[in-house]
């Protein structure tokens, strides 16, 4: 984008030279002026965009860290999901396993009759709401972690801005749920929690339906970022890396 900008302003400004040059020639001083504004412009525009590439190199293996950390989140969050509406066992880490079952998680059809099914049981609501409350709190947890950290990273900032959306969906799903259908096994401490939480102001007006769609967006999300967040990971450093620098350590 940086780059596209420089040409533009530069070819608008050889292209005026033919159209108006009379204009340039009549004021220098402004002439003067405006091209060493362009020249700032384009130069602190180039010189910016070699520092964040500096500093995106310098810090590649801490971001990817971050980025770990979050996919395991993500991945912890949907695999707990389809197992709970009993879609599918997720039975191993492997990637070719993982695929499969994210597909699953992926068939909103599937994921949204399954959650109608789940819904329908009192007793599965209660086991969908411990869940959820200890999805939210490990989300909350890696997101608090490493805001600090990420905060100014603009290369990865929309996608953690979607991981921030997650853990806000799993502690709106939890109040809601919490102030509802309180655990009889809640406590003290979780009743407070729920009572001042900025969902339970309008948990009332959430229905089974809003529930349903809380589930089945929260189950789509936490899949897609898992994935998302694995490819950018592994774009910033390479698995080919650690595999070349584990052997480059080990020879030492």
């Amino acid at each position: 984008m940086v780059a596209g900008a420089s040409v533009a302003l530069l070819g608008a400004a050889v292209a005026s030279d033919f159209i108006i040059g009379s204009f340039w020639q009549r004021h220098a001083m402004l002439t003067s002026l405006l091209a060493s504004i362009l020249i700032v412009a384009i130069s602190v525009a180039g010189i910016n965009e070699l520092i964040e590439r500096r500093d995106r190199r310098r810090w590649s293996l801490l971001a990817q860290s971050v980025l770990f950390a979050l996919v395991q989140s993500a991945r912890l969050t949907w695999t707990s999901m389809v197992e709970l509406l009993g879609l599918t066992e997720v039975r191993g880490g492997a990637v070719d396993s993982l695929l499969k079952d994210a597909r699953v998680a992926l068939d909103r059809p599937r994921v949204s009759e399954a959650t109608h099914e789940l819904l329908a049981d009192p007793e599965r609501r209660q086991l969908l709401q411990r869940m959820v409350t200890r999805l939210s709190d490990h989300a909350n947890e890696v997101i608090a972690n490493w805001a600090t950290v990420m905060v100014g990273a603009a290369p990865y900032a929309k996608l953690i801005d979607r991981h921030v959306e997650l853990q806000g969906r799993l502690e709106w799903l939890s109040s809601v749920l919490a102030h509802r259908e309180p655990a009889p096994d809640g406590g003290d401490r979780s009743r407070r929690m729920a009572i001042s939480s900025i969902a339970t102001e309008q948990a009332d007006q959430f229905d089974d339906d809003w529930v349903h769609d809380m589930v089945v967006s929260i189950t789509v999300l936490a899949t897609r970022l898992d994935y998302d967040s694995r490819e950018m990971a592994f774009s910033l450093v390479s698995a080919d890396w650690w595999i070349e620098r584990t052997h480059a350590l080990a020879e030492t």
